[in-house]
């Protein structure tokens, strides 16, 4: 009789294993197979009214086994029923943790976007196609004010890749072009044990042709919020942005091409401080008075910044080279 009661709650152990596994298992066809189709409409519709705009998603993936979640094809509506699409991204995969629980606040071992392109259009005197959007955003709100500090969440990993931007300027007939836009954040993390962790952002993208890069190391989370950041911009020309200065200006910028090769360091406390050092070439340099009358002419301005610091006035200059132009 004792080794049939121990052979009885061996194989009733096996069967709740049993039985939990072929749970487990369901749960995870289930999710697989059904949540994507429950979260597809009501997903657009919560959207489409938080932005008053049609958002539509072309498809939804779930793997409840691993948490991963994936979008694709999302679009946010232009303005006009005529217009393109205001926003659109291929893709948007994010890889949830468990820990989300526990921590009562979103963990994310990985999110990344891929191909978003985003239009804007300037249709002149002060309005853009998104200023339903802002003012929808910027109304006051009846809900009470949430509570103070930051949301908890710790996310990893998270990249964009492959963006592009088109800013078209009716009034100045213009299209201006951003293209190859990257963004990478290895780590971003507002849990107390996790906050003194240095935030590493990349920044990459060409702007009309000219390529910038920015590597930035800061701890945006601690009450100093300090940091530093080493910004590198080739080959800029200022002509397609040359509409944009007031026209009040004594002396008028006529041509330059820039390349920017800068180092910041800055902090929020004990006081707000802004630290530049690097090197400054304008190539092309030409400027005029209101009646376009020329003031200067050079081929080559360089100017190497020893120690500048905005908020404090104080600017010292290491090297100041002109080169005259040949003309």
């Amino acid at each position: 009789m004792p080794a049939l009661s121990s052979a009885w709650r061996r194989y009733r152990w096996l069967r709740a294993a049993a039985w939990a596994l072929l749970a487990l298992g369901l749960w995870w066809l289930l999710g697989w197979l059904v949540l994507p189709g429950l979260l597809h409409r009501p997903l657009e519709r919560f959207a489409s009214a938080q932005l008053g705009r049609q958002v539509t998603v072309g498809a939804i993936a779930f793997k409840p086994w691993s948490l991963e979640l994936t979008l694709r094809d999302l679009n946010v509506a232009g303005a006009g029923a005529a217009q393109p699409p205001q926003l659109h991204i291929a893709s948007i995969y994010v890889d949830a943790e468990l820990q989300s629980l526990l921590r009562l606040g979103p963990v994310v071992d990985a999110l990344r976007i891929d191909a978003p392109a985003l239009r804007l259009t300037h249709q002149g005197q002060g309005r853009y196609d998104v200023d339903d959007i802002i003012a929808k955003f910027s109304a006051p709100s009846e809900k009470p004010p949430a509570s103070t500090g930051p949301l908890r969440m710790a996310l990893h990993n998270l990249e964009l890749t492959h963006g592009s931007i088109d800013f078209v300027d009716l009034p100045a007939g213009t299209t201006h072009r951003v293209r190859d836009l990257h963004l990478g954040l290895p780590f971003l993390s507002t849990l107390p044990a996790q906050r003194a962790t240095y935030v590493t952002p990349q920044l990459s993208f060409t702007v009309n042709g000219s390529p910038f890069d920015m590597q930035a190391q800061a701890q945006p989370f601690l009450p100093e919020r300090a940091g530093k950041a080493a910004l590198h911009w080739k080959r800029v020309d200022l002509a397609p942005y040359l509409p944009y200065l007031p026209a009040s200006l004594p002396v008028r910028l006529q041509s330059a091409v820039l390349d920017v090769d800068l180092q910041l360091n800055f902090a929020q406390a004990p006081r707000p401080s802004v630290q530049l050092s690097g090197q400054v070439l304008a190539h092309q340099l030409r400027l005029a008075d209101r009646q376009a009358q020329p003031l200067l002419t050079l081929a080559q301005l360089r100017v190497d910044l020893a120690d500048v610091r905005p908020l404090e006035r104080v600017v010292k200059l290491a090297l100041v080279e002109l080169t005259r132009s040949e003309e």
